[in-house]
C-alpha cells in the first residue's frame, strides 16, 4: 500500500489542458478478474463485485461534497475553485451498466466506500526509477530482505538461539582489554558533558542482543570471480537492482505460499536503468514467470521486444499535447495471426517504432542507411533530430504494420517508403 499522501493530487498530476478553477474530476478505475475460488481475494473484493468472477474499484479527485454544495448554491461561483477545493475518494463495484467514463464530477452514489483498512491485506510494491538499492536495504521500513527473513517465520527455539549467539559475541568483545578502555572513555566522556541530571551509561558491543535486531543487522555478502565477500555498496546500480528485486520475488513467492495474501502488484519505472541488455532479458523472463502481475513503464526495446503484444499499452502525445493509449492487441483491424506475426518481428530494433515520434518504414537495410543519409545531405537535418524512426521490416508485407498505425493503436504519423514494384493501397 502507498501512503495516503500518494493519494491527494498535486496540480503536476493533472493534465495542463485542465482548468481546475472550473469543476471537474480526474478518475480511475480498475476491473479485477481471476479471484473466484481464492478466499482472500474474493473477501477483499466482495463489495466490489459487479458480475462472476468480476469487480472493479475507482478512483475519484473531485470537489469536496461542501464544495458541491455550495456550487449547487451558487456560494462558490465555477471558476473560482482552487486544488484545496478538491479530494480524494476511493469507491467500488456499482451498477455495471454505468460506464465509468460517463460519470460526470458531479455524480453521486456510484458504487461503494471503500475504507482504506481493506485494501492493506493487497500488497503493492513501486520501484521508482531512480531507486537507492543500498538505502532500501538498510532501511528496515522498505527493506525486502526484513520482510522476506520475517516471512520465514523462525521459529522461537531458533530466535533464542540466535540471541544467545550475539549475546556470547557482545560479552566476548566487552572482554576484549582495548574494546573496555574505549568504552570507559566514551562513557567517562559522555557523562562529563550531560551532566549528573541526564547522566547515562554507554558501552560497546555489537548490537542489542534481540531477534529483531539480529534481522536490522543482517547483510547480503556477495562475491565473484575477481572478489570475495563484498557488500552490495562495491556493486554497480544495475546489479543492486537484480539482487533487489530478486529478494523481492523471493518474499512475494513466500507470500502467496504462505496463503495470507489478498494478492500483490509489483510497479516499476523504468526497468531496464543501468542494466545491460542481456540482463534485461533474463530480468523481463524471470518478471513473467513469477505469477505475480507486475506493470512497467519503459523505454526499452529490449524490454518490448519480450512481452507479448497483448500486454504493451502504448502512451503517444498528439499534436495538442493530450496523450493517445493504445493496447495494440486490441486493435480490430489485426487478425490472431497478424498479431502473431507482429511478436515475431518487433524484436529489439523493431520495437523501436512504438517510442518514436514519427515512423517511416522502409523495405531493408540499404533504404534504412540511404535514407537519413540523403535527407541530411539535401535537406540539412538529421531524421533522428525530429524524432523520425526509420524501420527495416525486411520484406515488403507492410500491410500488417499499416494497421499499427491509427486511433486506439499507435497514434502517430507513419510513411511507407518502397520500391516501384509495391503499387499503393488505401
Amino acid at each position: 500500500m502507498l501512503p495516503s499522501s500518494f493519494r491527494a493530487l498535486m496540480r503536476e498530476d493533472i493534465h495542463s489542458a485542465i482548468d481546475i478553477a472550473q469543476p471537474s474530476q480526474v478518475l480511475i478505475g480498475i476491473e479485477l478478474a481471476g479471484f473466484e475460488g481464492r478466499v482472500n481475494e474474493e473477501a477483499l473484493v466482495s463489495t466490489w463485485k459487479t458480475a462472476a468472477d468480476r469487480a472493479r474499484i475507482f478512483y475519484r479527485f473531485r470537489p469536496r461534497p461542501a464544495v458541491r454544495e455550495q456550487l449547487v448554491s451558487g456560494d462558490i461561483l465555477p471558476g473560482a475553485l482552487t486544488l484545496e477545493d478538491y479530494q480524494w475518494e476511493i469507491r467500488g463495484g456499482g451498477d455495471p451498466a454505468i460506464d465509468l467514463t460517463e460519470i460526470a464530477w458531479d455524480d453521486d452514489g456510484i458504487g461503494e466506500s471503500v475504507r482504506f483498512a481493506d485494501l492493506q491485506s493487497y500488497l503493492l510494491v513501486h520501484l521508482p526509477a531512480l531507486r537507492d538499492v543500498e538505502s532500501d536495504l538498510r532501511n528496515p521500513r522498505q527493506s525486502p530482505l526484513i520482510r522476506l527473513i520475517e516471512a520465514f517465520e523462525i521459529d522461537a527455539a531458533e530466535q533464542d538461539a540466535l540471541i544467545a549467539i550475539l549475546d556470547e559475541a557482545n560479552q566476548a568483545i566487552a572482554n576484549s582489554a582495548t574494546i573496555a578502555e574505549i568504552a570507559g572513555a566514551i562513557d567517562a566522556r559522555f557523562k562529563d558533558v550531560s551532566g549528573p541530571a541526564f547522566e547515562m551509561d554507554a558501552t560497546l558491543g555489537l548490537s542489542a542482543a534481540t531477534f529483531r535486531a539480529i534481522i536490522r543487522n543482517l547483510k547480503i555478502i556477495l562475491s565473484d570471480l575477481s572478489l570475495t565477500s563484498f557488500e552490495p555498496g562495491r556493486n554497480g546500480l544495475g546489479m543492486n537492482n537484480i539482487l533487489y528485486i530478486a529478494i523481492l520475488m523471493e518474499y512475494l513467492q513466500r507470500r502467496i505460499a504462505l496463503n495470507r495474501s489478498a494478492g500483490q502488484l509489483i510497479l516499476i519505472e523504468e526497468p531496464e536503468a543501468h542494466l545491460h541488455p542481456q540482463l534485461q532479458f533474463s530480468l523481463i523472463a524471470a518478471l513473467r514467470a513469477i505469477n505475480v502481475q507486475t506493470i512497467l513503464t519503459s523505454h526499452s526495446t529490449q524490454v518490448t521486444s519480450q512481452v507479448p503484444l497483448s500486454s504493451i499499452v502504448s502512451l503517444t502525445k498528439r499534436e495538442d499535447a493530450t496523450i493517445a493509449a493504445g493496447n495494440l492487441a486490441l486493435n480490430a483491424a489485426l487478425t490472431a495471426p497478424e498479431i502473431a506475426d507482429l511478436e515475431r518481428y518487433l524484436d529489439a530494433t523493431k520495437s523501436a517504432l512504438l517510442y518514436a515520434r514519427k515512423v517511416m518504414l522502409v523495405e531493408g537495410p540499404a533504404e534504412m542507411f540511404l535514407i537519413p543519409a540523403m535527407i541530411e545531405q539535401v535537406y540539412g537535418v538529421r531524421l533522428e533530430r525530429l524524432g523520425i524512426s526509420v524501420i527495416a521490416i525486411h520484406g515488403v508485407h507492410f500491410d500488417v504494420y499499416a494497421k499499427l498505425f491509427r486511433a486506439g493503436s499507435l497514434e502517430k504519423k507513419c510513411a511507407i517508403v518502397a520500391d516501384a514494384d509495391i503499387r499503393p493501397r488505401r
